[in-house]
């Protein structure tokens, strides 16, 4: 008895000593994922403020983007008293923005030119007071404000101001957005959801002003009581995590201590601010507190409980388990768990060895995991090169082009224009020199000169984009190439346009369609050494479709297209490529059949949906 006594007091030592250092590696092991836990959170909700900054940012480039449009239309020009096309280009430019208060232009000197809407019926104004307007006058630049009160409305406004050039490059003055922070419009374009009760995601300016919130009648107020806890860390244009206290009417005037969240926009001198209640942010890690706290109750009441009861009986089984542990902590998990008996402790036994399997079962899983994960990494990382190459070469194929295009034009300048204008020189020498032999002969002949100087500037032009195009539509524009092409060289060309004379298509359309014609008649002319080609273009099933078929040589359109690739330096056959983007680009699909000495087919559809063609 004493004998038994004495294994009963060491094997209740033992399991309160055990559970004492489990305990105590479970108190650092919670700390470690309670901390864990909270930065994880902390940087949830960092994430989440950079994901609405992002959205802010580009909402913002993309309103910029809007004003910049009006100097980028070609149509200011500030000096010709007709401000109808600067009225067009605010026209367009208030439709397709946030600037619901108005758009506005201003000279150099902060006059008010031009407004759309029309809210200034005297355009005497002078904007130059102002400190936004002052400043993106004086540098150029372009200029986000922040919360500013205007003297003539009397209300608390936003400005977004850029440079303003005139069609000739020169900067004439600026271009004003001007946006109200209360206008429904700016929340919804800023897509500002509800974050919950007690929780807010404002959009403050430097001063720690709202611009806009997820809760309506917080714009225009102090984010915080103290205020310049925002402003200074705005102007730090540093992610910030902190606490602050928030006061709620609704538990007259109670104090609850928030986390603050803030992050910098990089478009304006605003930052995004996410508020949440200190106990909901952390309530994850309250619970995990919670939890071990209830485990060490329930270890050390277990290891109470099992001293009582432990018996000689149950120590080789636990000898037992404590090897296999031991063997699977070592990463051993072939050889099973014994099972000695059907108590408790055989249960355990075979419930350890079940968790041996399913164990083991997971760590094959997780390795296949992890070799699909790396394999689909190697396939991403190779799809990222590919693109990059593919981006460089393309961007070589446009500087490779435009240099063509500058070559062409300045041989045809220097074979024709150059020399007429040469010889219209030298008889214009000869006049000045021989005044009295002027004769209308001699005015004939300068005339001609003239004229055929006309004549090749207009082809240099036609060449640079057909003025048919814009004038009289796609079909014009084919029949010219097809006679600017096939007439020369004696190519008869068969001709069927159905349900789609007359009618207009978009720009986009129009000068895709144009482009890939182009592209298919000159290469049959260059290349193909074809006698007849066929041309049909009608509109059935809401799409366009194009056919070009030719009795020429023909070629390997595989090989070409291999050839023609953007990953390689031999650009031959690029035109191929060319066509299928352009196809693409509006959503429409391309193929090439041919072979050599059959010929060529090119067939093209693109859907045009229901308007997207109109009678001309």
């Amino acid at each position: 008895m004493a004998e038994r006594g004495s294994l009963k007091k060491r094997i209740t030592l033992t399991i309160i000593l055990g559970m004492s250092v489990i305990l105590l590696s479970s108190g650092i092991v919670s700390y470690n994922i309670i901390q864990k836990s909270i930065e994880a959170t902390i940087n949830k909700k960092l994430a989440f403020a950079r994901l609405i900054r992002d959205n802010i940012d580009s909402v913002l480039k993309d309103n910029i983007n809007r004003l910049y449009d009006i100097s980028l239309s070609g149509s200011v020009d500030l000096n010709d008293n007709d401000m109808g096309p600067e009225s067009n280009a605010l026209n367009t430019a208030y439709r397709y923005s946030i600037f619901r208060d108005g758009i506005f232009l201003l000279d150099k000197g902060g006059n008010v030119i031009l407004n759309y809407p029309e809210k200034i019926a005297n355009l005497n104004l002078n904007l130059l007071s102002v400190e936004p307007i002052s400043r993106a006058i004086a540098t150029g630049r372009p200029v986000v404000s922040n919360i500013y009160l205007t003297e003539m409305a009397k209300k608390r406004v936003l400005f977004i101001i850029v440079p303003l050039k005139d069609k000739n490059g020169s900067h004439v003055g600026i271009v004003v957005g001007e946006i109200d922070p209360t206008n429904p419009v700016l929340t919804s374009s800023l897509k500002l959801t509800e974050a919950g009760q007690n929780s807010f995601i404002d959009i403050l300016d430097s001063n720690g002003i709202v611009i806009a919130s997820s809760s309506p009648v917080r714009t225009l107020t102090y984010c915080c009581e103290h205020n310049k806890f925002f402003s200074t860390i705005i102007s730090s244009r540093k992610e910030h995590v902190a606490t602050c206290h928030q006061c709620h009417e609704a538990q007259k005037r109670k104090k609850s201590k928030n986390v603050a969240i803030f992050v910098p926009l990089e478009m304006a001198p605003w930052g995004i601010s996410i508020q949440e209640p200190e106990k909901d942010v952390f309530a994850p890690a309250t619970q995990l507190k919670i939890t071990f706290v209830a485990l060490g109750i329930i270890f050390m009441g277990t290891a109470f409980i099992l001293s009582t009861g432990i018996t000689r009986s149950v120590v080789n089984p636990i000898k037992e388990l404590i090897k296999a542990t031991d063997r699977i902590a070592k990463g051993d998990m072939t050889k099973p768990v014994a099972v000695y008996s059907s108590d408790e402790i055989g249960s355990l036994s075979q419930s350890f060895d079940t968790m041996r399997v399913k164990l083991n079962e997971s760590l094959g899983s997780i390795r296949n995991y992890n070799f699909e994960l790396e394999n689909r990494v190697k396939e991403r990382t190779k799809q990222i090169r590919d693109s990059q190459q593919r981006i460089t070469m393309l961007l070589k194929k446009v500087i490779s082009t435009q240099e063509d295009e500058r070559k062409r034009i300045a041989r045809e300048l220097h074979d024709e224009t150059v020399q007429y204008l040469s010889a219209l020189l030298m008889k214009i020498e000869l006049c000045k020199l021989q005044p009295d032999d002027i004769s209308p002969q001699k005015i004939e002949e300068v005339w001609q000169i003239v004229l055929k100087t006309m004549d090749g500037l207009n082809i240099i032009i036609k060449n640079l984009r057909p003025p048919l195009l814009d004038d009289l539509g796609l079909e014009s524009a084919i029949m010219w190439l097809i006679d600017a092409h096939f007439s020369p060289k004696n190519i008869n060309c068969f001709c069927n346009i159905t349900d789609a004379e007359y009618k207009r298509f978009s720009p986009e359309i129009e000068i895709n369609l144009f482009r890939i014609a182009q592209e298919a008649i000159v290469n049959i002319s260059k290349h193909a050494t074809a006698q007849n080609v066929f041309i049909f273009l009608r509109i059935a099933d809401n799409c366009i479709y194009m056919d070009l078929e030719d009795d020429g040589d023909g070629f390997d359109v595989e090989a070409m297209l291999h050839k023609s690739t953007y990953f390689t330096k031999d650009l031959r056959g690029i035109g191929l490529l060319d066509m299928k983007e352009r196809a693409a680009l509006i959503g429409g699909k391309l193929q090439i059949c041919s072979s050599p000495g059959s010929g060529t087919r090119v067939s093209l559809n693109i859907p045009i949906g229901s308007s997207g063609g109109k009678n001309a």
